[in-house]
């Protein structure tokens, strides 16, 4: 039966989109004979158009030969949405964490050699610290852009420690061989400091979120005023801002 909402004509690309469709309507995943069916499709011509999907990456097949939509797919919806679709399980899980600390939480990406702030949440409190959306932060300086600099390829941060660096604060660290220590202390531990680095006595800690569907990876930050913040025992905040990061890849892998 087809369930798409448009009539598309029965050329290549005609198919491909219905059957795009119907796998979106079932992102937990359909059996070949059970997309023939939807698409209204003889097994043959779906085997063929799923073969051709599945060599492009729109279109992933499971270790349960199931059928779900696949890299290249996800990488094109997040561009279509600007994010929104990462943004929108986020919301939640940064709430959470804002509240626990009291603090200010966000998402960011890279963009470029700059982080890009996705979405902010604010805790219930008010009078916290705040971080405008789509905000940029240097990769050397910002706790997630210290996270999204350790993240990226070795070729990566070659070209961008070649590029010119200023100080924000006294407490800016510039200086190549001190970037690249750090780049390989936030690898071990999987977390990211940046105390009064950037913007004037603010502490923020940050991690990697790897999206499994398309391997693109985020930071989930947290940050406040340093003589506040500073108080809490930096171990469980640095384990809570884990565990969200561990929350939100969870949840983009569901097909809830």
């Amino acid at each position: 039966m087809n369930t798409a909402a448009i009539a598309y004509d029965d050329s290549p690309i005609g198919r491909a989109f219905r059957l795009l469709e119907v796998l979106a309507l079932h992102p937990d995943g359909l059996t070949l004979s059970e997309i023939a069916r939807e698409c209204g499709l003889v097994m043959t011509t779906a085997h063929r158009q799923l073969a051709t999907l599945v060599g492009c990456h729109i279109v992933r097949k499971t270790e349960n030969k199931t059928f779900v939509p696949g890299e290249a797919l996800w990488r094109i919806t997040s561009l279509l949405t600007n994010g929104a679709d990462i943004v929108q399980p986020a919301v939640a899980i940064l709430t959470e964490l804002a509240d626990r600390f009291g603090e200010t939480s966000f998402l960011a990406r890279l963009n470029g050699h700059n982080v890009e702030i996705m979405t902010t949440c604010t805790p219930t409190a008010v009078g916290k610290a705040y971080a405008q959306p789509g905000r940029g932060m240097p990769l050397y300086a910002a706790a997630s852009g210290k996270i999204l600099l350790a993240s990226q390829s070795d070729e990566f941060i070659d070209g961008y420690l070649a590029l010119p660096r200023h100080a924000f604060t006294p407490h800016t660290q510039i200086d190549e061989a001190s970037i690249r220590a750090e780049i390989a202390a936030v690898r071990e531990r999987r977390i990211a400091i940046c105390e009064n680095e950037f913007d004037p006595d603010i502490l923020s800690y940050a991690t990697a979120v790897v999206d499994p569907r398309t391997h693109v990876v985020y930071a989930i930050a947290i940050f406040g005023m340093r003589e506040r913040f500073g108080t809490i025992p930096r171990a469980n905040v640095e384990a809570q801002v884990i565990h969200a990061a561990q929350r939100l890849s969870t949840a983009l892998n569901s097909p809830d």
